[in-house]
């Protein structure tokens, strides 16, 4: 088990120029692995795409993003085992599945139907139930969702994905295939939920390129799905496949609120290799506060100001050979320093790889606001 004293140092001139507010340093306690090929009720486990803490069950979920290849729509229930000087354990403990409103399962890919390629988990902070995200086709005209569950995996009422982002398969607008809500959050406050869209919008420009970036958007919901704010995230530029014809991208992988303007934010980026793929992972302190108000229905306008980011974690903080496509992130209990813990998790998209846990000290309170 490796541990990190301390992060990379963000340079005085980028501090000057992003805001005010210092940001908060990560100590990485430590990590763990869950096999490839591990199997629980009857499904292979990998795609762990979403995870957050059940405080009242003591238990960790993860969402996995399997479209019904591997098993069915479904989450995991997890112990996850550490104290503020190493992680010892990792074990899923069940497997719960998941339908839609009115009991129907959920689609096989390539299959008619309501595909569910869950990308964000998270528990209702008022009202004890589980929300989901997901990302859509546009060949297979599958649309992106938002979806409730009770704890227990019972179907609620599904909420109207807003239309702006929606894919739309008829016109060039709307949600990329593979690039949908990716991450998901509370606000701090547990009235509203801040939504990631993992790549540009259609209308919003060129995705993501080798040696260019793109405009994402990073979108403030009220409960019943309605847009209350939008704003610009610039993604970081691709590397160049190490292969030619090979393939690359970046994009938000999930959130975190941690102020009223403010999320943590992973960005990862993903290219093709001779053999395999590489992955590249970035934690950013991100500040809303003086980014451009988007209007929903138009396209992002040439002179917005994006939001302003500051880079917390990458992979020169990981331990070695552990760079990796993580995908998931949470608050976990606190730590008995008082200190907040802070768990990251990977996706094996389904490989003979392991799924990989991160977690770290995250400091006291105060360094968050």
């Amino acid at each position: 088990m490796t541990f990190i004293r301390r992060l990379f140092a963000i340079s005085a001139a980028l501090l000057l120029t992003a805001c005010s507010t210092p940001s908060p340093s990560l100590r990485l306690i430590g990590a763990a692995q869950l096999a490839g090929d591990l199997r629980v009720g009857d499904t292979r486990v990998g795609g762990l795409s979403g995870i957050d803490y059940d405080s009242v069950a003591s238990e960790w979920l993860l969402v996995s993003d399997d479209r019904g290849v591997h098993g069915p729509t479904r989450f995991y229930r997890a112990r996850i085992d550490y104290d503020a000087q190493e992680v010892s354990d990792v074990q899923i403990t069940g497997m719960q599945t998941l339908v839609q409103a009115g009991g129907a399962p959920y689609a096989r890919r390539g299959a008619p139907g309501q595909v569910a390629d869950l990308e964000a988990l998270r528990i209702d902070p008022l009202e004890r139930s589980l929300w989901f995200a997901g990302e859509g086709d546009r060949a297979a005209r599958s649309p992106m969702l938002l979806a409730r569950a009770g704890m227990d995996g019972a179907p609620l009422a599904a909420l109207p994905f807003p239309a702006a982002l929606q894919i739309q398969p008829d016109v060039p607008a709307g949600g990329r295939t593979n690039a949908g809500p990716e991450g998901l959050s509370f606000s701090v406050d547990g009235q509203h939920l801040w939504l990631a869209m993992e790549g540009a919008l259609i209308q919003d420009g060129q995705a993501s390129a080798p040696g260019e970036g793109a405009l994402t958007r990073l979108v403030l919901l009220d409960r019943q799905g309605r847009i209350l704010a939008q704003y610009a995230y610039r993604l970081e530029p691709v590397q160049a496949p190490g292969r030619p014809g090979g393939y690359s991208e970046t994009g938000i992988a999930d959130i975190l609120a941690i102020g009223p303007r403010r999320l943590l934010v992973i960005e990862r980026a993903g290219r093709q290799m001779a053999h395999d793929f590489t992955f590249d992972v970035r934690l950013y302190d991100v500040d809303l506060q003086g980014a451009t108000a988007l209007d929903p229905d138009a396209p992002i306008s040439a002179g917005v100001r994006p939001a302003v980011k500051r880079q917390l974690l990458g992979n020169a903080q990981l331990p070695a050979g552990w760079s990796d496509n993580y995908e998931a992130m949470t608050w976990g209990p606190r730590l008995a320093n008082g200190h907040r813990s802070l768990v990251i998790v990977s996706d094996n998209n389904f490989t003979d790889g392991p799924s990989r846990f991160l977690v770290f000290d995250a400091g006291p309170d105060s360094a968050w606001r």
